[in-house]
């Protein structure tokens, strides 16, 4: 009988291997109280006295409620981990679990067992993804966030005699062009939507790169205009028809605050006034379950983030403008900080991303202005180095001839005095 100490989400447990009363091979794992830091010793210590005082009989049962639950069908066991995790993710994160369930559920049905399930299995359901359905990477990496944990836990807890996740190879993630508008087109963008309800929505997404979650979950105790501040807090998205109203944005680094520019100050004044208005003039009718948000409709009810992508798409189609997503102009946000030499770090700051490398994947392809600064400097230092080298070598030419001549010279006196020692002689 052996056995091993190892950490788990900073707690260390026990893992004894042991053959039961059937000389079969089995291991159990023992939770301790023990958190990792400072840990290590006590952890041993208490390793050894299970060992000293293990009872297989005490196992015995729950080694044959595993032999059982190895028969579990694979597909049932991933539909009970995602409902198992439903308290843990957002709406919306449960919405896009489900989804993947079924695809799941339909590709590989109620037949494969979950102890027989290979990494080909997954390898060939990948390529499924890709060929047949025409996922990207990006979609695929939906599908590994289930199954690479799930099958990790059902190793863990004795189900599957190892894991196939294990072999499986670290899906690459794919680089697309990123559309969006440079600054002559975002004008001739708000030349258009200006005029419509979408007007003050488009400046605001082109303005500050906010995700169409964040800028319609905007309210009004979220802009101090005497402190020219306003700060992303909450955010709304719509999922399968219901719409979720949240604080719990998409990364902490998503929380930010940012200047009020003053054009955005003086349209959210504007607006504010019309709001007034609009209470006044609809009465009864006017809706007040939204008042907290800025961008409700003239009848006071919340504007649905569907809305605003199909009339932003139908505005562009209809004034023969290049076709973006509503979401790039998050992206055309962020290429003109980048054209305006605005650091990266800087960027990754006011679009609220979680990670500098995250800001850098995106839009390192837009940033073609700091590729020519770093040209010309190089340009610049290599050719001076040439033009310091080439004026080295010349000064010590020339020191060298400088000095042939003076032992020249020198030489010539010595003679002179030989021969005039000479005479003298």
């Amino acid at each position: 009988m052996t056995g091993k100490t190892e950490v788990i989400n900073g707690i260390y447990y026990l893992t004894i291997y042991y053959k039961d009363s059937l000389n079969r091979h089995r291991r159990t794992r023992i939770k301790t109280d023990l958190p990792e830091r400072g840990n290590k010793k006590a952890a041993e210590k208490l390793l050894k006295e299970k060992l000293e005082n293990f009872d297989i009989a005490e196992y015995e049962s729950v080694s044959d409620e595993r032999i059982v639950n190895k028969n579990i069908i694979f597909i049932d066991y991933i539909e009970q981990y995602v409902l198992d995790k439903k308290k843990e993710l957002s709406p919306a994160a449960y919405y896009s679990y489900e989804n993947c369930v079924k695809t799941i559920k339909e590709y590989f049905g109620n037949k494969l067992l979950l102890k027989d399930v290979t990494y080909h299995h997954i390898e060939d359901f990948y390529d499924y993804l890709r060929n047949e359905r025409g996922n990207t990477n990006t979609t695929i990496k939906h599908y590994a966030v289930i199954l690479s944990p799930a099958l990790r836990k059902a190793y863990r807890d004795d189900l599957i005699p190892k894991n196939p996740y294990e072999f499986m190879p670290k899906l690459k993630r794919e680089k697309h062009k990123t559309e969006f508008y440079n600054k002559e087109e975002l004008e001739t963008l708000f030349s258009f939507t200006d005029k419509t309800r979408l007007g003050l929505i488009v400046r605001v997404a082109a303005f500050y790169g906010f995700r169409r979650s964040e800028l319609l979950g905007l309210k009004w105790k979220s802009i101090d205009f005497k402190k020219k501040i306003i700060t992303v807090e909450n955010k709304i998205i719509r999922i399968n028809g219901q719409l979720y109203q949240s604080e719990k944005l998409k990364t902490d680094a998503s929380l930010r605050s940012l200047p009020l520019l003053p054009k955005i100050e003086e349209l959210l004044l504007k607006r504010k006034e019309e709001i007034e208005c609009n209470k006044k003039l609809y009465g009864k009718s006017y809706i007040h379950n939204f008042d907290e948000y800025v961008f409700v409709d003239d009848y006071g009810d919340i504007i649905f983030p569907d809305w605003v992508s199909n009339n932003f798409r139908l505005l562009l189609k209809r004034n023969n403008l290049k076709h973006i997503r509503f979401h790039d102009l998050r992206h055309s946000c962020a290429s003109l900080l980048l054209a305006n030499n605005v650091p990266m770090k800087n960027i990754q700051e006011w679009l609220g991303h979680a990670n500098y490398s995250t800001t850098a994947d995106v839009y390192s392809h837009l940033d073609f202005s700091s590729k020519i600064r770093s040209g010309d400097i190089i340009g610049t230092q290599l050719s001076e180095y040439d033009y310091k080298d080439a004026l080295s070598k010349k000064d010590l030419e020339l020191e060298i001839k400088r000095l042939n001549r003076l032992l020249e010279e020198k030489q010539a006196l010595l003679n002179k005095k030989k021969i005039a020692d000479s005479g003298m002689g």
